[in-house]
């Protein structure tokens, strides 16, 4: 009876668990919308732009990537030597969802000093939907940037970090600032 009794405590467990079934959904509504981020972010694409790129591979770290584009992709070759495709303009949503609040701040603090390091910016913050956003306009990228200019914004919602920043190459005539806030009305946390 001895051998038996793990096997049948190993049967109730998994019997149990599937008595339960699976978690309900926090966000059904969320569905509809192309990119889910888990039960902590949704979004919807915005007109003139569609949906690139969704990664979710690294999701079982946390962390979740989407772009956006429009116009049509050029092809360069990056700073890395590697053969990279290049929109008129592309809209980048990160989310990386943390432990803590102060991890959380630390994610946003890194991901502005990149920014800064790679255009000259000035600062701003925006409420959209509730939620404070810090933006940054990135004015002048790098020579060896094929994004020349764009609109960031940085949000800390609870333990998570979330970026989303739109940026356009040059002659790229429409308002980064406007897509920008465009966009992040159409997030739902």
């Amino acid at each position: 009876m001895k051998r038996r009794t793990p096997i049948l405590l190993l049967i109730l467990l998994l019997l149990t668990a599937c008595a339960k079934g699976p978690s309900a959904d926090a966000h059904p509504e969320w569905n509809a919308y192309p990119i889910r981020f888990g039960d902590v972010l949704a979004a919807e694409t915005i007109e003139g732009f569609e949906l690139n790129e969704s990664n979710d591979v690294m999701s079982i770290a946390g962390l979740w990537y989407a772009t956006w584009t429009t116009g049509e992709a050029e092809q360069i070759e990056n700073a890395q030597g590697k053969e990279a495709s290049v929109y008129d303009a592309q809209i980048y949503l990160l989310l990386k969802e943390g432990q803590t609040e102060n991890g959380a701040e630390n994610d946003v603090a890194d991901w502005i000093e990149r920014e800064k390091n790679a255009y000259e910016t000035t600062e701003s913050t925006v409420t959209v939907n509730g939620r404070e956003y810090r933006i940054l306009h990135l004015i002048k990228g790098g020579a060896d940037n094929p994004y020349r200019r764009g609109t960031a914004a940085f949000l800390l919602t609870g333990a998570n970090a979330v970026t989303v920043e739109v940026l356009a190459k040059e002659g790229y005539q429409d308002d980064t600032e406007a897509i920008l806030l465009q966009f992040l009305n159409r997030l739902h946390f």
